[in-house]
């Protein structure tokens, strides 16, 4: 791991680092020491400054700051930055409805599909476009998505595709609710993904009767399919107000009498956590090489990784920067 992500250069970090080692800090050592220019180990240094990472002494030369300290402040500023900007890519929702009206207004193919738009009612066919829309319909999902699911086991490789999917989702706090039958349970691939989505905060609930296929975004969109017996011919989005409203309905007459998951009540909480998680966090961010943090901790290479890749999995996390970004946002740092 290195400090790029926080708006350092290499050559800055090198400089830093070295900083660190040093008590005085001037760019003729630094030059000498790491083999650039005087220039450049002057650049560095100024820029260090900037970041607040190193502070000039009254006797003129640059000392290190506390690394707690000023690393921690970058990470703040830096997740200050990245939620900005969330917000300003969020913000651009707000157009979706001028673009659509655009598009209802469009001549040609734009304007045939506004029509079919405008009915409220719009049809899919094949397995392809139905998976792209609902890869779309879930993308600009604002606060829920509930479906009902009466599938059997899932296949490994629809559970490959909707891990990111499902993730992605739970990271932006979208509430998930699935009602699924019972005998699904039965394969332990399908029964693990369940259990691990739901250590991350999805909900599930099982039913012993076979109902129908359908999936409603924010009360305000439904899939269903065209034929119940086989889906892959098609299916209906549904954005008539009392349509959905009657789906929604169904939904959670569906869920109340459903039984919670399995096992649910004992699975680890997705937001427990251990001194020793704490302290594989805090190692992560400390150490770049899983060597040294392993045996700063006393235990094996092995072992340490394993408790890294949990704590990847529990957070949602694919790698360990976004890791200590989550964690520090949970309060877990």
């Amino acid at each position: 791991m290195t400090l790029t992500s926080l708006g350092l250069s290499q050559r800055e970090e090198r400089v830093y680092r070295h900083s660190l080692r040093t008590t005085r800090v001037c760019p003729e050592s630094v030059g000498r020491s790491l083999g650039i220019s005087q220039d450049e180990a002057d650049s560095a240094i100024r820029s260090l400054c900037r970041h607040k990472l190193l502070r000039v002494a009254r006797e003129g030369h640059a000392v290190a700051i506390d690394p707690v300290l000023g690393i921690e402040r970058l990470i703040e500023q830096r997740l200050q930055e990245l939620n900005e900007q969330l917000r300003e890519v969020a913000s651009a929702r707000s157009l979706i409805p001028e673009l659509v009206e655009e598009a209802r207004g469009g001549d040609g193919p734009g304007e045939a599909a506004g029509e079919g738009q405008a009915s409220g009612i719009e049809r899919l066919d094949g397995l392809d476009e139905i998976r792209a829309r609902l890869d779309e319909l879930a993308f600009f999902a604002r606060t829920e998505m509930f479906a009902l699911q009466p599938d059997g086991p899932l296949t490994p490789a629809f559970i490959e595709a909707a891990r990111p999917l499902d993730l992605r989702c739970i990271r932006r706090g979208i509430t998930m609710r699935t009602v699924i039958l019972r005998t699904a349970l039965d394969d332990p691939l399908t029964s693990g993904y369940l259990h691990e989505m739901a250590d991350l905060g999805a909900e599930f609930r099982v039913v012993d009767k076979v109902m129908d296929r359908m999936v409603i975004y924010d009360r305000a969109t439904a899939v269903v399919p065209l034929d119940p017996s086989d889906s892959a011919r098609g299916a209906l989005i549904v954005r008539q107000g009392g349509l959905v409203s009657n789906m929604v309905a169904l939904f959670e007459k569906v869920w109340a009498s459903a039984e919670p998951l399995p096992g649910r009540e004992t699975a680890p909480q997705s937001e427990d956590i251990t001194d020793t998680d704490r302290q594989v966090l805090t190692l992560l961010a400390r150490f770049d090489k899983d060597e040294i943090a392993a045996r700063e901790m006393g235990i094996s290479i092995r072992t340490f990784r394993r408790h890294v890749a949990d704590l990847l999995l529990r957070l949602g996390a694919s790698n360990r920067f976004q890791a200590a970004m989550f964690a520090k946002e949970r309060g877990w740092m």
